[in-house]
């Protein structure tokens, strides 16, 4: 609001006062605006950031250059290197180095130039004209204040709100107020062959807190590791009731690994003394890294991948495809399975790369001898393709949401008042018990 509010003020001053080229430089100030209204609005949140991030010092810099004030007046537009600034290391200090130093560090820098120098362009017809700089001296001057109170207010209140959720956080540690919710995993055959542990928060006031609202401050915070112990631990004492039925003894629990619970250095013996304490067979957990955690200190990740691969644990790699690591990771380290992840199933019907790529994880790691699952499958097309490409296990909303444990049961074994045999979706004849929650 506050670039289409800027852009439109301008591009009315300078088309009043005949200067044609930065009227239209303003007028692409408000398509940017309108551009980050719209991706805001389809919940792109982090491309709008980064749009911004990048688009703005470059604007504000080129600005500068065409701010050619009076004797005795100092440019002002320089002033809103401030805002940008400190905002992009607000909403990027968890980014990458790029986003969290170097823009704020450019913005700071023109800052200082433009303050301290008459650096710019001097062609009349170019430059504002000098009864309307001392006004744009104040305007610059005003909207740039507004904007710096504007992101200090933001930040005040993301502090507060991170200061309320690190203590709750710390009461539902205590009180084992967390649950877990499993989602289906479904072979070709149709038969339920385990389940993904997914960790839920009910509040009594917040309601369901989603994991990505308290998951990113719990790794900032360290409490990111009691709460993986828990949900390993929870996982565990689940398989042990599914492995006392005969019904459900079949059935196994992927489990997902933080990179800082990784990283603690008995995280072996911790899951050890879990696995062993809960009797589960170990060969029936799956533990779930993401690529990014192959990247730094491979020989100690061998080690230790090594070490629970010995007892049975069975390692996954989540999300391949997606981060940075190169195919050596494959035979590198001691996988059992890969997921395939959910960006490359839903447009590998539209998209003839991603349906390339799909097609050459499942057909390596047939060679590898690795478990290869699909995740995010949510139409009859997508599980139809997959299946034809070789992939034989599949988890997603077109067999089932992440359900509670109760819910999953019911899931196991339907009511036929409730639920509906999924044959219809299948090519071929599935087993009975896989059904679809209406």
């Amino acid at each position: 609001m506050i670039t289409i509010l800027i852009g439109l003020g301008w591009t009315a001053a300078f088309i009043q006062f005949d200067r044609p080229f930065l009227a239209a430089m303003h007028a692409g100030l408000i398509a940017f605006g309108i551009a980050l209204g719209w991706l805001a609005y389809q919940g792109r949140l982090t491309g709008a950031a980064l749009l911004a991030g990048l688009f703005l010092p470059l604007f504000i810099a080129v600005s500068c250059l065409f701010d050619n004030v009076p004797d005795g007046v100092h440019r002002a537009t320089q002033i809103h290197f401030l805002a940008v600034a400190l905002g992009g290391y607000f909403v990027f200090r968890r980014g990458g180095i790029y986003m969290k130093y170097v823009m704020p560090a450019f913005c700071l820098i023109g800052f200082v130039i433009f303050s301290n120098t008459s650096i710019g362009f001097h062609d009349p017809d170019l430059v504002i004209p000098a009864e309307a700089a001392e006004i744009g001296v104040w305007a610059n001057t005003l909207t740039a204040m507004a904007e710096l109170i504007f992101v200090v207010v933001i930040m005040n209140a993301d502090l507060s709100t991170r200061r309320m959720m690190d203590i709750e956080m710390r009461k539902a540690i205590a009180n084992g107020d967390f649950q877990l919710r499993y989602q289906p995993q479904i072979n070709e055959a149709g038969k339920v062959v385990g389940a993904e542990a997914l960790i839920s928060w009910p509040h009594a006031k917040l309601g369901n807190v989603p994991p990505v609202k308290f998951i990113p401050l719990a790794e900032e915070t360290g409490l990111i590791v009691p709460i993986g112990n828990w949900v390993l631990r929870a996982a565990c004492a689940q398989l042990a009731q599914w492995e006392a039925e005969p019904e459900t003894r079949h059935l196994t629990i992927a489990v997902n690994v933080s990179a800082s619970q990784f990283r603690q250095p008995d995280f072996v013996q911790s899951v050890s003394e879990i696995v062993r304490l809960s009797g589960v067979t170990p060969s029936k957990l799956k533990l779930e890294l993401t690529e990014s955690m192959f990247v730094d200190n491979v020989d100690a990740t061998v080690a230790k991948m090594n070490a629970l691969k010995a007892i049975g644990i069975i390692w996954s790699l989540d999300d391949f495809g997606t981060g940075y690591s190169s195919l050596s990771v494959l035979k590198s380290f001691p996988l059992g399975q890969i997921k395939i992840d959910q960006s490359f199933v839903r447009d590998m019907l539209t998209n003839a790369s991603n349906m390339v790529v799909t097609e050459a994880i499942i057909e390596l790691a047939g060679k590898l001898n690795l478990e290869v699952i699909a995740e995010g499958v949510e139409t009859v097309e997508q599980l139809d393709r997959l299946r034809e490409t070789g992939c034989r296990t599949y988890q997603g909303y077109l067999f089932s949401p992440p359900l509670d444990i109760d819910a999953f049961g019911k899931f196991l074994s339907p009511e036929p008042s409730n639920i509906e045999p999924l044959s219809r979706h299948l090519p071929a004849s599935p087993a009975p018990d896989l059904v679809v929650l209406r």
